[in-house]
């Protein structure tokens, strides 16, 4: 694995001149495609992530997964090649273009129900108290930016956007507030493993509640993030913004994904990192508990080890519950 220094080092390379955050993890270059369309290139705008090396140009906006891209479009491919050999450990194809830009985007007419309490129209007040039998308060609806839409497939399905740590949208979900609608749920198309959803919120210098689904997260604590379905894989920028800033780590899924929840603790560990887990045996999923519920059992969680482990699974066999 490359050092921070080696990293620093080739982007200058690349870059030319630069200047490294105060975390030592963010690197500000002159953004290469600002200069070919015309804009002021003068100023060190592009942010390159020297850990997962995504960037974005606060400039003209363009960002990605990784910054081969935009050196293979704008500087050099050879350049590129060696990026992607040195620091992906593969090689660079030619046939691939240009820079990833990651578009996420909300239906034209998505409504922001905080700004819709008032609204007479029947849908978006159906949206509304859906959020409100669901045991959520008035500030949820600004902290969350809950939404909707008056037509298409997003109609009558409360919309929960997701938010990089530019602030930048990465991902939607919405969810029918219907019981007979099918699917209950609609998602933005994205590769998953690259999105952690809200990052704009996390610290990851506390102790972060790990739920499987948006409509999870609503009744945690500030700090916390979902796993938009239910892995936490080794390759997904998740896990290794965990294992880069050592965040302490409260997994809170949900009761028939207590194996999974034990493996996933299990792994973590192993690098070094301090895992809690919330016993929410009693309820089908965070997303039916009162918050002040939550709350309490976060408070209660215990330490995973792998004794604690085990004595999890003879409970669950004496319980005759399934693992």
């Amino acid at each position: 694995m490359k050092t921070i220094s080696e990293k620093i080092r080739f982007v200058k390379n690349a870059f030319g001149p630069s200047s490294i955050a105060r975390d030592g993890k963010n690197i500000a270059v002159i953004c290469p495609a600002c200069e070919i369309d015309g804009v002021d290139g003068r100023k060190k705008k592009l942010s390159i992530n020297l850990e997962t090396w995504q960037f974005h140009c606060w400039v003209c906006g363009i960002k990605g997964k990784t910054v081969e891209n935009i050196i293979k479009k704008y500087i050099d491919f050879d350049l590129a090649q060696q990026f992607s050999i040195e620091f992906l450990g593969k090689n660079l194809s030619k046939d691939t273009e240009g820079a990833e830009v990651t578009s996420v985007s909300l239906p034209d007419d998505f409504i922001f129900l905080a700004d819709s309490f008032n609204s007479k129209d029947p849908d978006i007040k159906a949206c509304i108290n859906y959020i409100y039998k669901r045991g959520l308060k008035d500030r949820d609806f600004w902290y969350f930016k809950f939404g909707t839409s008056r037509s298409g497939d997003h109609r009558r399905r409360v919309i929960i956007p997701s938010f990089d740590e530019f602030g930048d949208l990465n991902y939607f979900s919405s969810r029918a507030v219907d019981k007979t609608t099918i699917p209950k749920y609609l998602n933005s198309k994205a590769d998953k493993t690259s999105i952690i959803f809200n990052e704009i919120n996390i610290n990851w210098k506390d102790e972060l509640t790990i739920v499987e689904g948006p409509f999870d997260l609503v009744k945690c604590n500030s700090n916390a993030t979902c796993l938009l379905g239910s892995s936490l894989s080794e390759k997904s920028l998740l896990f290794k913004r965990i294992i880069a800033n050592n965040t302490p780590v409260l997994l809170a899924l949900d009761a028939d994904m207590s194996s999974k929840a034990d493996r996933y603790a299990k792994i973590l560990s192993e690098y070094c990192c301090n895992v809690r887990m919330i016993n929410i045996d009693g309820s089908s999923d965070v997303g039916d508990m009162l918050k002040k519920d939550f709350l309490h059992k976060r408070e209660n969680a215990t330490q995973w080890n792998r004794t604690s482990s085990l004595m999890r699974k003879i409970e669950k066999i004496q319980s005759g519950s399934s693992l």
